[in-house]
């Protein structure tokens, strides 16, 4: 069963939303039901441009749950879509929009907020407004703050937020930018890892998102680190991505270990903040993971400081960062970060 719903079809920037069940995306979605979204707008369906533009499909559920896999921008695009490196400059250029966006929930150390499928925290800018939504973050601005845009007729994942209302409006330049409670959402080209909040309270302006879409205006220097969970997995599997074979665990997520690690004895270095970013990779039977497409001679595991068990590959620590809920995809800015992803 499937819903359509139109959100201010009269509001200049409005763009028209179709939510769609889970179940009914389990196969590609009917041209009848971007017809009937068309239909509701009072526009003509006369062919598939005419039906799709202008419009996104909501899906209460995570992307991989339906058997979909990437980051929402293809093997070729997957390097673009990361943020630019540590600084505040400005990008080099402005992203190109994705096929579909994941909005997830974060368990951060500042409370809960949202990200996108690859984890990085998304924000709301002050000076924006919601009613009508409209984003005041352009030139300069939206290079260093990167709107999360969409293809007209893509899909948004909302993986956990039960009480924001997700949306679309036009940017200027005619994008179709992604909003949460009427409130354009962004990215923040100095967040470099997966996790990273390093936006929060810049200007006294920009505030990362909180699943009911208000604000987290709490304070960095509050903050109190607290190390995420295990990555609890049975089965290390070989698996050919865009960036070349790499190493995923039992939700296709990649794995990465630590440079400064120690291979020979294994010895893991992940302490204090690092510990809220970075799960260590721990086998479900409490031993040695199943392999699929590895040598078993390569994995083996270290004892860590609360008993559990991390597993090894070719010595080497394992884990999986702590806000990716991609599949299948490469962090590009965690190399820069001492992060290599197991291969």
């Amino acid at each position: 069963m499937q819903t359509v719903l139109v959100e201010n079809p009269d509001q200049p920037g409005g763009v028209i939303v179709a939510r769609i069940s889970a179940r009914a995306l389990a196969v590609p979605v009917a041209a009848a039901a971007l017809l009937a979204v068309a239909a509701c707008a009072g526009e003509k369906p006369g062919g598939a441009a005419a039906a799709a533009d202008g419009q996104i499909q909501l899906v209460d559920a995570p992307a991989k749950s339906l058997g979909i896999t990437g980051d929402g921008r293809g093997s070729e695009a997957a390097a673009s879509s990361e943020p630019a490196a540590a600084s505040e400059a400005p990008a080099a250029a402005p992203e190109a929009s994705a096929k579909w966006v994941q909005l997830s929930v974060n368990k951060a150390s500042i409370g809960d907020t949202v990200t996108e499928v690859h984890g990085f925290t998304l924000y709301r800018f002050a000076k924006d407004s919601a009613d009508p939504p409209a984003s005041k973050c352009t030139g300069d601005c939206a290079l260093r703050w990167p709107p999360v845009l969409i293809q007209a007729g893509g899909r948004v994942f909302v993986d956990g937020l039960k009480n924001a209302k997700v949306g679309a409006i036009r940017r200027p330049d005619g994008t179709v930018q992604v909003t949460i409670a009427g409130r354009p959402a962004y990215r923040f080209a100095a967040d470099t890892v997966p996790g990273d909040f390093n936006g929060q309270g810049v200007d006294d302006a920009w505030f990362a998102f909180k699943p009911d879409g208000t604000p987290n205006d709490t304070l960095i220097g509050t903050e109190v680190v607290k190390p995420a969970g295990p990555d609890r997995t049975a089965t290390l599997t070989a698996k050919q991505t865009g960036d070349g074979p790499v190493v995923v665990d039992d939700d296709g997520a990649t794995l990465y270990r630590n440079d400064k690690d120690g291979t020979d004895p294994p010895v893991s270095k992940c302490t204090g903040a690092c510990t809220a970013l970075w799960r260590p990779v721990v086998a479900k039977n409490d031993g040695k993971a199943k392999v699929v497409g590895i040598s078993q001679k390569r994995v083996w595991w270290l004892r860590r400081a609360d008993g559990t068990k991390q597993v090894t590959l070719d010595g080497a620590p394992l884990y999986r960062n702590a806000a990716d809920k991609s599949s299948g995809t490469v962090i590009g800015s965690a190399a820069a970060q001492g992060w290599t992803p197991a291969r």
